[in-house]
């Protein structure tokens, strides 16, 4: 499965990958097609997992979380 993971900016996006990376995961970076308003510049990072654990690793390193969902 895939956790797709908003995080809105892409310095957020970038600062993310390199927490994620650097926990293990592999993480891409990408652009949301037609960011919805709550969504800022539209910045996701896919994750290849079955749980919620990479969201929560970016929230106790600061970064903010404006959504999750399994693809």
């Amino acid at each position: 499965m895939i956790l797709y993971i908003k995080v809105g900016s892409i310095t957020n996006a970038q600062r993310g990958q390199k927490i994620l990376r650097a926990n293990g995961y592999r993480v891409q970076m990408k652009k949301i097609d037609n960011p919805a308003p709550g969504d800022g510049c539209g910045y996701a990072l896919e994750v290849k997992t079955e749980n919620i654990e990479p969201a929560q690793i970016l929230s106790k390193n600061g970064i903010s979380v404006l959504g999750t969902e399994f693809r």
